[in-house]
């Protein structure tokens, strides 16, 4: 067993502990934030702030593979079949693959009406968020010092309008850097799809396209994480700039991003079980998880 695998199980092991020293305000704070980010998610549906995709019956949709311009009467036609067409309005672009096998067509659709939402919706679920999850996460790392504050200091961040408006940046450049990276990563499995509907020659390569996918989607998050510790350190110190937290936070890690990346990682096994069981873990995983970022970023000094 090398000496990174034994320092981050003694850095999990730490917040462990911590976790179950402290279980009520952890608990509490993790609870009011997950309450939270699920009325928002909610709100974010119902409102259409959200993109989607869909499998339609190619007789439903009769289009090849490929991007689409859509006028306001198609796109309105293609969301009508999923109860969203007041979006369509006016007009927007279909991106769909085309499978030939089964008769069925993967339709992404961008309604320029829809889009226009979303930036609205999600800023406004961030701007309702992002102070709540900074105050928990100075929570966390003030039960890592062994000093718990007092459930009204989860709220700080929105009486300041100072704070609100960091923690929203904050969120904001990590939030589009997600998409990006994300985007960016599933480029090789996407474009393997789209060849294998194309080309008939292709078609062997669609085998390829779920395994692509996945690693893309992991790659992504790779790639997510690099910036991640800028939450963290304006979390623990909230005077911070918003530039430097990026810098501080990309500071932290140098020489050691692997190291990192490798930290949270090894937590995809309880996220997992999470998703399995309608997220009730979450009450554990979430303090757990960042409380092992901040002792690894910058470690709290021991209490007894």
């Amino acid at each position: 067993m090398t000496e990174e695998t034994l320092q981050r199980r003694a850095m999990k092991l730490r917040a462990k502990q911590t976790f179950f020293r402290y279980p009520r305000p952890c608990l509490l704070c993790t609870f009011l934030l997950i309450v939270l980010s699920l009325l928002a998610q909610f709100f974010s549906m119902s409102s259409g702030g959200t993109f989607f995709y869909t499998v339609l019956d190619a007789q439903q949709l009769p289009l090849e593979t490929g991007i689409w311009r859509a006028d306001p009467t198609a796109m309105t036609n293609v969301l009508a079949l999923l109860g969203l067409g007041e979006l369509g309005d006016l007009g927007g672009l279909l991106f769909t693959i085309r499978y030939e096998q089964t008769g069925q067509v993967l339709v992404f659709p961008l309604a320029w009406r829809q889009a226009a939402m979303v930036v609205v919706i999600q800023g406004l679920v961030l701007l309702v968020t992002a102070p709540l999850t900074y105050g928990v996460l100075n929570q966390y790392r003030s039960i890592l010092e062994g000093r718990p504050l007092p459930v009204r200091a989860l709220f700080r961040w929105y009486a300041d309008l100072r704070l609100t408006l960091k923690a929203l940046a904050v969120q904001v450049v990590l939030a589009v850097w997600r998409l990006l990276s994300t985007l960016l990563c599933l480029l090789p499995g996407v474009l393997c799809a789209v060849g294998g509907t194309l080309f008939p020659q292709a078609a062997p390569f669609m085998l390829l396209c779920l395994p692509l996918v996945l690693l893309g989607t992991l790659g992504g998050y790779c790639l997510y994480l690099l910036l991640l510790p800028a939450r963290y350190v304006l979390a623990r110190s909230p005077e911070t700039s918003v530039r430097g937290a990026f810098t501080q936070g990309w500071a932290l890690l140098r020489g050691r991003r692997w190291a990192y990346v490798k930290l949270d990682l090894s937590f995809l096994p309880w996220t997992l079980a999470s998703r399995l069981l309608y997220g009730v873990p979450d009450l554990f995983v979430i303090p757990y998880m960042a409380m092992s970022n901040f002792l690894f970023l910058d470690p709290a000094p021991e209490t007894i």
